[in-house]
């Protein structure tokens, strides 16, 4: 049985870390743990870190826009400190008031806002970490600037806690919109090998969507824009994007208070449930054919694509399949799908046969390099991410 370590601060956490380098143990660190499914099996640890007790705001600067926290903080209790200063940070999750920070981080979260506002890489500013050998380490700062050596903060973006622990983290935190609004259209005329059309439009004529997400929910499929800032400028676009969407779709209207929501529900929905959920990253230019793959869109109960993006979240339930047939099936869509396709969860009964993350890159071997730099004897998280390590 795993030992189960909770410390209450950085310097408890710290400790941890040296006691179990000392012994030699393997060990991993899990935050709200709302993303347990991500990765391979991987090695048995001895122990597990949870940051869970890290949750204070060491500073705060609204009139920086900028905050560091622990990284145990779940984004609930962010989203409450924030919202005292009017400011936001617009990443989503699937669960705020489960997920924390530094596991967002390790596991490079977000959601529909990336159209409008990026990904954590252009919201993380400084990070601090433990070494696995117990040693702490801090990379950026409190503003963006060049570094020499290792960008900390963004090497930590997405290594699913394999180079070390993270003990706090500095954000660039945005302003609260004053104003919201959007559109719902359904039965848009689509072309293959073509960006969205309704995309298409809003790029020509220089719209600024924060949200342009299409949604699958068993049969159902629909269009949302979102819109957010000053509220002059929010209804010209909602009325131009109206407009743009009758020429190319069916039928468009705007976006009730019960629409959001159950956009919002949706987006919470493709990333939580399911036997099996999905990532999918494709060129935008080939968002309609990856459309037609098995775990991508095609089979899966709820799916949702943010076509400026060519990124895609789906997932759905087990089937009678055999386990092989299965992994043929993912084998040949990863063949013939020309992006990346990677699993956030799967049935146990796939994961001998299926690898969460697909063929390795071709910069495995720097991926090799680093992980050797920080953690030699292989202690942390191994084997869950790219390529075993």
């Amino acid at each position: 049985m795993n030992e189960i370590y909770v410390p209450s601060d950085r310097d408890a956490l710290t400790a941890t870390l040296v006691e179990l380098a000392q012994r030699g143990a393997r060990f991993c660190c899990t935050g709200g743990e709302t993303e347990l499914g991500l990765g391979n099996l991987g090695v048995p640890v001895d122990a597990v870190v949870r940051t869970t007790g890290l949750q204070r705001v060491l500073e705060y600067a609204p009139e920086d826009q900028t905050i560091t926290v622990e990284a145990g903080m779940t984004f609930a209790a962010l989203d409450e400190i924030l919202a005292s200063n009017r400011q936001m940070l617009p990443l989503d999750v699937g669960v705020r008031e489960r997920a924390t920070i530094g596991g967002a981080i390790a596991t490079n979260a977000f959601g529909a806002r990336r159209h409008r506002y990026g990904s954590l890489k252009d919201m993380l500013l400084g990070i601090e970490i433990v070494r696995p050998d117990g040693i702490r380490a801090r990379g950026g700062g409190r503003v963006v600037k060049n570094v020499a050596g290792f960008d900390l903060p963004k090497l930590m973006v997405g290594g699913l806690g394999t180079l070390g622990a993270i003990l706090s983290v500095t954000l660039r935190v945005y302003p609260l919109p004053a104003a919201s609004a959007g559109i719902v259209v359904r039965g848009v005329r689509r072309e293959r090998d073509m960006l969205d059309p309704l995309a298409r439009a809003f790029l020509q004529e220089r719209l600024e969507p924060t949200v342009l997400a299409v949604q699958h929910n068993d049969g159902d499929e629909r269009t949302t824009v979102l819109f957010s800032g000053d509220p002059h400028a929010v209804e010209a676009q909602c009325e131009r994007a109206l407009a743009l969407a009758l020429t190319c779709a069916e039928e468009a209207h705007m976006a009730t208070p019960v629409d959001c929501a159950e956009f919002w529900a949706a987006e919470t929905a493709v990333r939580c449930g399911g036997a099996w959920r999905t990532r999918t990253l494709v060129r935008p230019t080939a968002v309609e054919r990856a459309r037609t793959f098995p775990f991508v869109w095609n089979g899966a109960h709820r799916a949702s694509i943010y076509p400026t993006l060519g990124i895609f979240f789906a997932s759905g339930s087990d089937d009678e399949r055999s386990t092989s047939d299965v992994a043929a099936t993912i084998a040949t869509t990863r063949r013939e799908l020309g992006g990346e396709l990677i699993f956030h969860a799967m049935p146990e009964r796939w994961r001998a046969a299926v690898d969460a993350w697909g063929p390795p890159p071709a910069d495995l071997p720097i991926m090799q390099a680093l992980k050797t730099a920080f953690d030699p004897a292989t202690r942390c998280n191994p084997g869950r991410f790219v390529g075993g390590l």
